[in-house]
């Protein structure tokens, strides 16, 4: 007897792929409805300020097309939708741009020219590492003529450009301590450690290495000498004498005071008292020296606690690789001659450290120069931790980018700026810049908002509801 197959198995048998067409259809569903509404809805929501994504020119249902893709896709509208709603609070004078990978996510007058303010020190920071050598340290020596176990004379502190130059009870009265600071006791114990017990003449100070161009032509009265400033080859505790409160016009005699302290304290006698413009002399040796800590260090050290000293001293180091003068101006000559190798025209650069008013950057700049991947391991280690460290570490305490977010902060008058990176598991960071002038804008009323604002929009990318629902991980 001959049996007739079951109608159920030979529809199963015939057409396989139907079975697969309809589950598919079944399963993307979910996906295309949200994509769809998800889309129509911030296309009305967002206005001009949304940078749209690329048009579906691959069929939805098309192998190529993954929830993964489509996930990443709504991610991306969603923030710029979020970042729209901050961009509308700005200021008329104010820029926006967050990126991921090599294409922008958001982008408002992202190109426009603005007064930085500390932000300038991304540039500094990226002149540094790119120009100066990787093993770079800046090392303060002694000399005298010894004999015995005393100096016949004067004993000359010659300095090499250490801005982190600090004694401990200065250190103790810092806002921001340094953090890889180089310390003047250390170098005083060495002189000590040397046999020297008797100064017979004073400490004076030489800080020929450097310009003595004390301070930057642009910057107003109301930073000189207080926020950066006077400059110099030898510096220590950024100039000042910590019994005086009066910084010395020349931080070359500063030092040397505060060195002559130093090594009194210790059992040094030395019977003169500091000067400055000292100069080794015929039959002087070296007694002692120190050096600061590597390049990366001190650069994490401008970042962090955005170090105005450290900022101009290293500008003018870069100057004198560049073509051995160690001015602010072939400072700056050798940095925008980098910035232009990189395909940068849009900038104006007076200074290292982002205290003149004159200096002119762009968002675009900003984000560019934080995202190029030789770069990545100065800013990963230099620029301050939302919440945690340096000038952030009051700020998005309570955001959800707090421990996370990483960033530059800027302030001057009618000036504040944001830049940085938010981390994402993949390895690929949001990078943002927030660049802000306007009336009264440094004033915490008006600029916590949009940056608590900006760290809210960061923190939920990519969006969460979409990876709850459907256990995608983009």
């Amino acid at each position: 007897m001959t049996s007739t197959p079951r109608p159920s198995t030979q529809r199963r048998t015939r057409r396989p792929g139907l079975v697969l067409g309809v589950v598919g259809v079944l399963g993307a569903l979910p996906l295309i409805t949200l994509w769809l509404g998800g889309n129509s809805l911030a296309q009305r929501t967002a206005g001009s300020d949304v940078v749209s994504i690329e048009s579906l020119t691959t069929p939805i249902l098309s192998s190529r097309r993954t929830a993964q893709n489509i996930v990443n896709e709504i991610s991306r509208e969603a923030l710029a939708n979020d970042l729209s709603s901050v961009a509308q609070k700005m200021p008329s004078k104010a820029c926006l741009e967050v990126a991921r990978g090599s294409g922008a996510i958001y982008e408002k007058r992202s190109d426009l020219l603005l007064i930085p303010g500390s932000n300038q020190k991304i540039v500094t920071a990226a002149a540094a590492a790119t120009l100066l050598p990787q093993s770079t340290v800046f090392t303060t020596r002694v000399f005298g003529n010894v004999d015995g176990s005393k100096i016949t004379g004067n004993i000359t502190l010659v300095g090499g450009g250490d801005p982190l130059l600090t004694t401990s009870d200065y250190a103790q009265m810092e806002k921001f301590p340094t953090l890889k600071r180089t310390s003047l006791e250390a170098l005083a114990q060495r002189v000590f450690d040397a046999g020297i017990r008797t100064v017979q003449g004073s400490v004076v100070g030489n800080d020929d290495a450097l310009s003595q161009n004390r301070y930057v032509t642009s910057w107003g009265s109301g930073v000189r000498g207080v926020e950066g400033g006077p400059l110099g080859a030898l510096m220590v505790n950024d100039g000042v004498v910590v019994s005086n409160p009066i910084k010395p016009d020349d931080p070359s005699l500063a030092a040397a005071t505060e060195f002559t302290r130093v090594l009194r304290k210790i059992g040094v006698a030395v019977s003169g008292e500091a000067s400055s413009k000292g100069t080794k002399r015929e039959g002087d040796s070296e007694i002692a020296n120190i050096a600061s800590a590597p390049l990366v260090d001190v650069i994490a050290e401008m970042l962090t606690n955005s170090d105005n000293n450290t900022a101009e001293i290293l500008l003018r180091h870069i100057g004198f690789a560049h073509n051995g003068k160690g001015t602010t101006e072939s400072g700056l000559e050798a940095t925008s001659q980098l910035l232009s190798s990189w395909g940068f025209t849009n900038y104006v650069l007076k200074d290292g450290s982002g205290l003149s008013r004159d200096n002119r950057l762009t968002c675009s700049l900003l984000v560019s120069l934080l995202s190029r991947p030789e770069l990545s391991a100065v800013f990963d280690h230099g620029l301050a931790t939302a919440g945690a460290t340096g000038t952030l570490s009051d700020t998005f305490s309570k955001s959800p980018v707090a421990g996370k977010l990483r960033a530059k902060t800027g302030t001057l008058l009618n000036v504040k700026s944001l830049s940085g990176y938010l981390p994402q598991k993949d390895a690929s960071p949001l990078y943002f810049a927030f660049i802000l002038n306007g009336t009264a804008i440094a004033d915490q009323g008006n600029y916590r908002p949009l940056w608590e604002a900006l760290g809210l929009s960061l923190s939920r990318y990519p969006a969460r509801s979409l990876t709850a629902a459907f256990g995608v991980l983009p």
